[in-house]
């Protein structure tokens, strides 16, 4: 089974200010990722999903969890 990916290659390079997890007027839930240069990437998700979030160094193809975040 092959897993399908997409690139936001407009982000490479950006420097993040922060990112925001919420659920929009609509309803739908959104990731809001705010760059240091004034720009945003915001993601939309429209299907029932269960959203969890890890934060973890990569080095040398070692992954190290540093946090673990619940369901939001």
């Amino acid at each position: 089974m092959s897993t399908s990916f997409f690139q936001y290659e407009e982000a490479t390079g950006k420097t993040v200010d922060h990112v925001r997890y919420y659920n929009d007027p609509s309803g739908a839930p959104e990731v809001h990722i705010r760059f240091l240069d004034g720009t945003s990437l915001s993601l939309k998700f429209y299907l029932p999903i269960r959203v969890e979030g890890e934060l973890y160094l990569l080095r040398e193809g070692d992954i190290q969890t540093i946090k673990r975040y619940p369901d939001a």
